[in-house]
Parts: structure tokens; sequence; C-alpha cells
């Protein structure tokens, strides 16, 4: 669906009209939402605005390359909670030979995610007007008769309810990606074309988006060798292959309690650990019992799934942020793993001595006279991988390109984003517990200032990690945009009748 078929939105409102709910992203996070909120056939009007030309690609699923791949079967990939099925009976109308194990491209999921809401957009018994806009919403501004949205072109909406679902677009702009330069994003266009023949490319990071850095590479036939650095040198673990029966069985029983996890997961919250060394002590433990029962670390992890913003919330603040410093790299390696089918290629391109990891922190990165890059790097007291100079415990990498793999900003108050930043200092928002995206109440409203509650402002998604943690994959999405979708047009009503009343007095 290109946004531009769209017609533009009247800024604003005669108080006659449906109540109108604003999503502001049309990213998966974002177009869920609107499917969902369509698919209730409520009596109010959506309004989209998304700055790509298509919808329901955002970051993650805008990528060409069919060597990119979900990171979760195709099972658990369904944009409706109560339908598990529903990805994988759509992709089967693609490729026939798709199952629900199946680890499907990401380009294939975009697909998916426009195919959805058009679906929702042409039935006929439906109630509820959409269009999309074109655009990057530049502030959001509560007011007495409504939210007033403000564009980066000038242009100017209005909205009685707002839902931001920025996905992980919040933060900073990516670096340049300027034929022969040396620094890049990795997710700037043409950040790998132009790279000199032969020579290394260092990659800053080593979680999922340095693997779909690596694919890309070793897809497009670059020969060189490939450096990777982040400070712990950990990939994400693979996925084991899931044969369709029980990828079915997991999704639709995903949300239900498991046995793998018993010691962990009391119902009434009694026996949850109430510090991140005694929630890490219970994990291995839990790890240990699956293991002498025959069973994989991967069931532990994925049976932690449905419990995991509970036992998040029932820590302490500060032992949130001991775990957060110190653990949650390592679950987030086992929790957010890779198809087996990229893990396999990796683990290729390391035998053949293409692929290599470095467990450092990198200390600078100086631009060569000849073009390039020299990466210094400081290893960790354990070791790294490479050389070590005499005279120094630093590791200098020679790459011919940079590029930046240390994935999206998780707090929102530095990355300078002017939305945000309106919103910051409107007192409209504040950070959420240790300063992680922004502050919500179990709604998803967005807390103020002075901790109060939002009647017009929502988030979801990634915006919601600080307070939640895991609410960056599809499963969480959808609960929440389902939530939503309950919610909003009432919520909606009630900011329209409002501001009539404000008017009327």
């Amino acid at each position: 669906m290109s946004v531009e078929n769209f017609r533009s939105f009247p800024a604003t409102g005669t108080g006659l009209e449906p109540p109108t709910i604003a999503i502001v992203g049309g990213g998966a996070s974002g177009l869920i939402t609107a499917a969902q909120l369509l698919r209730h056939r409520a009596p109010v009007r959506i309004v989209l605005v998304e700055e790509r030309p298509r919808l329901g690609r955002g970051v993650a699923y805008d990528t060409t390359c069919d060597a990119h791949l979900l990171n979760v079967p195709a099972a658990g990939m369904s944009a409706y909670p109560d339908d598990p099925g529903h990805f994988i009976h759509w992709a089967r109308t693609r490729r026939p030979e798709a199952h629900a194990g199946s680890f499907l491209p990401r380009r294939l999921y975009g697909e998916y995610l426009e195919w959805c809401l058009d679906h929702e957009i042409e039935e006929p018994r439906r109630r509820t007007t959409f269009t999309a806009v074109r655009g990057r919403v530049a502030a959001v501004v509560p007011g007495p008769d409504g939210v007033r949205l403000e564009l980066a072109d000038g242009g100017t909406l209005r909205a009685d309810t707002v839902v931001l679902a920025l996905g992980n677009s919040a933060g900073p702009k990516p670096l340049a990606a300027e034929p022969g330069s040396a620094v890049r994003d990795a997710w700037q266009a043409g950040a790998l074309e132009h790279l000199p023949p032969g020579r290394p490319v260092a990659l800053v990071g080593t979680g999922l988006t340095a693997v779909d850095v690596i694919v890309a590479l070793d897809d497009a036939g670059f020969d060189g060798p490939i450096h990777a650095v982040s400070r712990r040198g950990l990939l994400p673990r693979p996925h084991q292959p899931v044969p369709p029966a029980v990828a079915l069985l997991i999704a639709s029983t995903a949300g239900e309690p498991t046995a793998a996890t018993s010691g962990l997961t009391d119902e009434r919250n009694e026996a949850w650990p109430r510090t991140a060394r005694a929630l890490v002590a219970a994990l291995r433990a839990e790890v240990d019992r699956a293991a002498a029962r025959g069973r994989d670390w991967r069931t532990v992890v994925d049976g932690l799934r449905p419990h995991t913003q509970a036992l998040w919330a029932s820590l302490p603040e500060p032992e949130r942020a001991r775990l957060h410093r110190h653990a949650l790299r390592y679950w987030e390696v086992h929790r957010h793993r890779m198809a087996p089918e990229i893990a396999e290629r990796l683990d290729a391109l390391r035998r053949a001595g293409r692929l290599e990891i470095t467990t450092g922190r990198v200390v600078s990165i100086t631009a060569r006279p000849g073009g390039g890059a020299g990466l210094t790097i400081r290893p960790r007291r354990r070791g790294a991988a490479g050389p070590v100079r005499a005279s120094s415990p630093d590791v200098v990498i020679e790459a011919g390109a940079v590029i930046r793999c240390t994935g999206p900003t998780e707090r929102l108050a530095s990355v300078g984003d002017p939305l945000l930043d309106g919103l910051f200092r409107q007192g409209d928002a504040r950070p959420g517990p240790l300063g992680l995206g922004l502050d919500v109440d179990g709604d998803g409203r967005l807390r103020d200032r002075g901790g109060r509650p939002s009647d017009s402002l929502w988030a979801l998604g990634p915006l919601r990690r600080g307070a939640l943690l895991e609410t960056t994959s599809i499963p969480e999405i959808r609960e929440q945009a389902a939530a939503l979708a309950r919610v909003l047009p009432g919520a909606a009503l009630a900011a329209q009748t409002g501001s009539i009343l404000e008017e009327a007095l």
C-alpha cells in the first residue's frame, strides 16, 4: 500500500464527525493497531501518519534481501492473537511449501501486514474511516479542543486521541552512507554499497542487526574479512528447527503457564525472586532441571515468555537496574534468537576464517588518509580474538569501512527527536523506569511529568520497554494492539465530547 494513494486529512474537525484516532507510525506496531481497530468496526475514523512510502515495513520489514529471515517461526507471527494460524495460511498462498515451523523472509512479512490492512479496509460492513498521510510528525500538542499534530512540512492534523507507534525508529538519525565513507549506519540506505573490495569490514555490535549485515554482505558476494566487535562478544543463539506440529502447539498455547518454569512463576507471585541475583540463579536452576529431564534450555526461555513482564515488574527498581546492567544482554541472546539457517551460515563463515568475533570496548575510530578507518578496541580481561600489541593492551583493526550495528536507542530523552523532546518539554510525557522508553500506565497511556495518565496520548510496542521489558516482538505488540482497539474508540468519543462541551462553555 502506497501512502501517496490516500487523500489528505483535514486539519480541523467540526465536532460532528466521528471521533478521530491518530496513529503516529506506520510500521508493524502502527499497522497492526490500525487493522485491529478496523476489525472492531467502531464508528471512528483513523488517520495513520508515516514518513515511509509503504506501510507495514518500518525498520524491520523494509529489507529487500530474502536472506533476512524472521527470527520467529511462522506460527508465531499472526497479526491477530485470536487467530494464530492467520499468517501461515496467508503465507501458503505465496509460498505453498511454507509451514508453521518455517522461518520466512522478513520482506514477505511486510507484504502480509500490508495485506491485512487492505483486507480490513475492503470489509463491506466496516464503519471505520481510514486515511493514511505521508509525513513526519514533529510535535504532538494536547489541548482543550483535542490533540494537534504538527508535521515537519508545516501541515497540521487534529485528533481526539493519539497512539505513538514509533517502533524502533525513535532515535538518532543514521550515520550517512556516502560513497567511500569510513563510518556508516546499518540502517542507512546504501550502507553496504561501495565497500573497498577485499578489505576488512568492522561491525560495531554483535546482535541481530549485526547478523543482518553479515548475511547481507555474504549474500552480495563480499569477499573480505568481517570483524564484529561488542563488549561481551555475544551472538544471538540459534533456534532449533521447529516441526510444524510443535510450532502450531507453541502458538496456540502462547500465554499459558508451562511446567518448564514452575519454579519461577508461582501464580500468587509469592515464590518469585525479588533480586536480580536470585532471579538469575533461579533461571539457571530451571535450565539444569530441564536438562535433567532431557529438555533443551530453549523450553525454559520460551516458557518464561508469558511471565517475563510480570517478573520484571515484581523487582524493585534498583534490582531491575542491576539486572539490566549485568545480565540483560545474556538473556537477550537466548530470548531473541536467529533462524537455524542463519546460524549455520554464520558458523560456515567463522570456520572459513571470514568472520571473527572480538570481545572488547571500542575506544576510538580514526579515519585513515588513504581511506578506511582504524578501529581501536580495548579487550575485556578475559581476552579477545586477534593479536594484542606488546606495547599496549589495545587491539587495532584496520578496516575499509566501519558499520554501526548497535541497535535501537533505549533512552529516548537523549536522542534529539523533535517529537519526543517536545513531549518531554511540555510535560506531557516522561521517561520510563530506568530511563527506558516512555512511562505508561497498565493500559499504555502516557504519564505526564507528574505521573498522571493522559486521557488522549497512548503508546505501544518498544516505547513501553521500561515498564514491560519484553515489548518488541509481534506476539507482545499484537496483544497490546488488540487491547487498544477495545478501549480507544470509547476514549476518543469521551475526548471528543469533552472538547465539544469545552467549546460550548
